[in-house]
């Protein structure tokens, strides 16, 4: 079913890091070759322009130019005591371009993994593309449309629901091409892999309490878990207040809902 109804966000691979990079000039780069210190930046220099120009990693990509993309996607560009990184909207064009590539290259052919979570990188992503002048919105829900399209949607791993929250805020932006209940179905599913995967005892005897009552059972007790497990608590919490805020009078009332429901349980 899930697989369904994410060929419904319309997936595509390419087309964010594509777009982002035609905004990203040399002094972009230079910033984040510089990350390490400076150690190596004419190499890791080289490595980001190929990225840049071709959306194509070297291989192997785990140092040039993956050591400071990672130390960039970690950036905090409202703080400006923050290092290494910018400050203001240089800053978030290096994060918005690292964490991009970052994200892509998890997938074939390059199969990259920090080790990390990959929950951090799609947090700080989505935040940058907030603070960005430029709207990428719908390209970054239909990259994320793919990238969990080819992810194991079973999976333990919870990065498959920071995706799907991912592709939930993205694609809520454009009614237009993505219709309320395909996002109503969606925030569904993530609810319920999260408490799926970081189902606790507490919530578990709320759930039996709630079948023996005929009720059904709360949605969203996993959310919480999703932020307390990430390394970027509070990039996530910033984001769920971004939910709270939202205006949705115009769209349906269960839509509303699940974005209400979303943010709660972020922030919770």
């Amino acid at each position: 079913m899930i697989v369904d109804l994410l060929k419904l966000f319309e997936p595509e691979s390419e087309g964010l890091l594509r777009q982002i990079s035609e905004h990203v000039d040399d002094e972009v780069l230079q910033w984040i070759s510089m990350a390490d210190y400076g150690v190596d930046a004419d190499r890791h220099l080289a490595a980001l322009r190929q990225v840049r120009h071709t959306g194509t990693f070297p291989k192997p990509m785990q140092w040039y130019p993956a050591e400071v993309m990672e130390l960039i996607r970690w950036s905090e560009p409202e703080d400006p005591d923050w290092k290494p990184g910018q400050t203001g909207e240089l800053g978030h064009w290096m994060r918005a371009f690292s964490c991009a590539a970052l994200l892509r290259a998890t997938r074939e052919p390059w199969n990259y993994s920090d080790g990390l979570g990959t929950d951090s990188t799609l947090i700080q992503l989505v935040l940058s593309l907030c603070a960005l002048p430029i709207d990428f919105t719908l390209q970054a829900a239909k990259f994320l449309a793919w990238l969990l399209l080819h992810s194991d949607p079973d999976t333990a791993d919870g990065e498959v629901c920071a995706y799907g929250l991912g592709l939930f805020w993205c694609a809520l932006k454009h009614p237009a091409h993505f219709a309320d209940q395909n996002l109503i179905s969606l925030a569904q599913w993530v609810f319920r892999r999260a408490d799926e995967i970081y189902e606790s005892p507490a919530s578990a005897l709320r759930r039996a309490d709630a079948a023996s009552e005929g009720r059904s059972p709360r949605r969203g007790d996993g959310l919480r878990q999703i932020v307390i497990n990430c390394q970027k608590q509070s990039s996530w919490e910033v984001l769920a207040l971004k939910f709270l805020d939202l205006d949705l009078s115009s769209r349906s009332s269960d839509l509303l809902v699940c974005a209400q429901t979303i943010g709660e349980g972020l922030l919770e």
